[in-house]
């Protein structure tokens, strides 16, 4: 089940140096592995067109030290606050390689996003006004893409992590887009670049993107056909991370099923209390037995990179292919924003193990980590590889639950029953795997008076870079 063993990423010795030096948890970036994502990416482009631009999204892993990477290889960032545009700045990538986005945006990010020459996506007729202020105000004209939602794609992830289908806070409604552009016109402080949507995180169905391109390229014909010199399109990101091999992905799809359906005794259950996640569906009488999957799922056919090349390839309604079609509009700069699938693989968390304990015949394995300390868990269940280290001749494979340090029920690491190659003893090392991406930071928190684990990086030669420092009991208690 683990997409690498630990022992692939750096030699033993080195990993005896880390548990000397670094108090455990601790989460440990791969810069090595982040530029051979990145350059997938870039072969695609490439070869099927190149006038495109990569950014990373900055809140995928929010840390000067994630920027610098992106920035080495030859990306921009996409930020969604003045703090993450604070920090592009600040590591001097230029204003022009920096998407804003964000539903909430202050006028200080504003203020700062007009000033830098960043490219805000604006997310509604309201933000457009103080967009247009603000650059009056500076004397300065603002670069601005117009953020499209409203469109059917619901059931393509968790409905948390779904961003641009009909019931979302994201975005302008794609039916008011063109009624927006003729009021638009007479803000004179604005120049609208063009189009930008998003439609989540771990997207593991091209038929969204599919959908998407539809939405997203009809209306941008429409658009330049009625005077519009728009020359950007920004299709986001949301390009999957397979966490599973496609056979342990359809073995825990099937036993999730005789679960759900009664034909499994407590001790086999695959999921916690019962947790029917993607399959909440079959509780509707209405709907077939057969019926699939819904919402986030955790291996897809196209990971990464891949999908994007399905994207630029597939043939839409007209006939046309999408990289075919974008060069008919005139060669828009396109824009795309993996996040999760540039920096997601890269990671691992080392945690120590507290103790196993039986709850209804099913193990429990519990770790000195707790779910704010350890990513998207608490909006929905991810299924991280994990293995304990370091592995032993006579280890026995078994399934357990992980659940977490933190004085809540909900603090469960793992709702979903993870392979392990033996069960840890108190205090033996537990490796998560593929946590690169929102683990560190995505709800981190003091919850309970635990200090934030410390974040590093680690290059091909084994040197180690510090992103982030392990609170300490004074900065959390004073």
């Amino acid at each position: 089940m683990y997409p690498s063993s630990f022992f692939n990423a750096f030699e033993t010795s080195a990993v005896e140096r880390l548990l000397a030096d670094y108090n455990l948890p601790l989460h440990i970036y791969f810069t090595a592995r982040f530029r051979c994502n990145t350059e997938k990416f870039q072969s695609v482009l490439a070869r099927h067109y190149p006038r495109s631009q990569i950014c990373f999204a900055v809140k995928a892993n929010p840390c000067i030290g994630a920027i610098r990477v992106a920035q080495a290889a030859g990306l921009g960032v996409d930020v969604v606050s003045q703090y993450e545009l604070r920090a592009a700045l600040k590591t001097q990538i230029p204003g022009w390689q920096i998407i804003c986005n964000g539903n909430a945006k202050t006028n200080d990010y504003i203020d700062l996003a007009v000033k830098s020459g960043a490219c805000i996506a604006a997310d509604s007729e309201s933000e457009l006004k103080l967009i247009d202020e603000s650059a009056g105000r500076q004397n300065r004209k603002a670069q601005v893409l117009l953020r499209i939602a409203g469109m059917p794609l619901a059931g393509l992830t968790s409905a948390d992590q779904s961003t641009a289908s009909e019931w979302t806070k994201f975005g302008i409604p794609a039916s008011q887009i063109s009624s927006i552009f003729d009021r638009v016109r007479a803000m004179r402080n604005i120049e609208i670049l063009g189009l930008s949507a998003h439609i989540g995180t771990q997207i593991c169905r091209p038929a969204g993107y599919e959908h998407l391109l539809e939405h997203l390229l009809a209306q941008l014909s429409d658009l330049i056909k009625n005077g519009m010199n728009l020359r950007v399109l920004d299709i986001g990101g949301g390009y999957p991370l397979n966490y599973l091999s496609e056979a342990e992905w359809t073995r825990f799809k099937s036993r999730l099923r005789l679960q759900l359906a009664g034909r499994l005794p407590t001790a086999e259950w695959v999921t916690w209390n019962g947790l029917p996640m993607g399959y909440e569906h079959l509780k509707n009488p209405q709907i077939e037995e057969t019926s699939d999957w819904l919402g986030k799922a955790y291996w897809s056919p196209q990971p990464g990179a891949a999908i994007l090349e399905h994207i630029l390839t597939y043939v839409l309604s007209d006939g046309t292919m999408v990289k075919e079609r974008l060069k008919q509009l005139g060669e828009p700069l396109l824009i795309v924003e993996p996040g999760r699938a540039l920096i997601g693989s890269t990671g691992i968390t080392l945690a120590r193990a507290i103790g196993v304990k039986e709850v209804l015949g099913c193990p429990v394995v519990i770790l000195d980590l707790g779910v704010v300390n350890h990513g998207t868990v608490l909006i929905s269940p991810d299924i991280y590889p994990v293995e304990v280290y370091p592995p032993k001749p006579n280890d026995a494979a078994i399934e357990a639950f992980i659940a977490g340090r933190l004085c809540f029920t909900g603090d469960m690491l793992s709702k979903v029953k993870i392979p392990l190659n033996r069960l840890p003893a108190r205090g033996e090392v537990v490796i998560l795997h593929q946590t690169g991406a929102y683990c560190a930071d995505h709800f981190a928190s003091n919850s309970c008076g635990f200090p934030r684990p410390a974040k590093i990086a680690i290059d091909e030669h084994n040197a180690i870079e510090i992103w982030r420092k392990a609170e300490t009991f004074e900065d959390v208690f004073n």
